[in-house]
């Protein structure tokens, strides 16, 4: 299932020009990502108490038009691609319907000492339903 997110930018996240950095889509992506996964029973915490970790592997962010401070917006989460090791999840930054910026985000699990572990089958179940929609 893809999520949506409503967030406020903030007077701190602007640059000298007024728009908000390009360093802080990060942090809303991050915090829509993070969400999307406890979404779908993959709470970082619970994870990480595991010893299961997963990292950004790459990231492509695409910064459409200028958002500005105090400003709501929302941030859609879904998954992009995926593959045994491996998944992408796509993020939307929406202000008053506008599509402002984008991202595509690349990511895996790790154990704690950085080997790859397989995405769990019930995480592709989801995702493949979520593709079908």
């Amino acid at each position: 299932m893809a999520i949506s997110l409503r967030l406020k930018t903030r007077y701190v996240e602007t640059a000298q020009d007024g728009i908000i950095h390009h360093s802080s889509y990060v942090i809303y992506y991050e915090t829509a990502r993070i969400e999307y996964l406890a979404s779908k029973g993959y709470d970082i915490h619970e994870m990480e108490s595991r010893s299961i970790l997963c990292p950004v592997v790459s990231m492509q962010a695409y910064y459409l038009k200028p958002l500005r401070s105090l400003q709501e917006i929302e941030v859609r989460v879904s998954v992009h691609s995926y593959s045994k090791v491996r998944f992408e999840i796509l993020h939307e930054i929406f202000k008053d319907g506008q599509k402002m910026a984008y991202a595509i985000s690349s990511h895996c699990f790790i154990n704690a000492n950085f080997k790859p572990l397989p995405i769990p089958h019930e995480l592709i179940e989801s995702f493949i339903q979520e593709m079908r929609k």
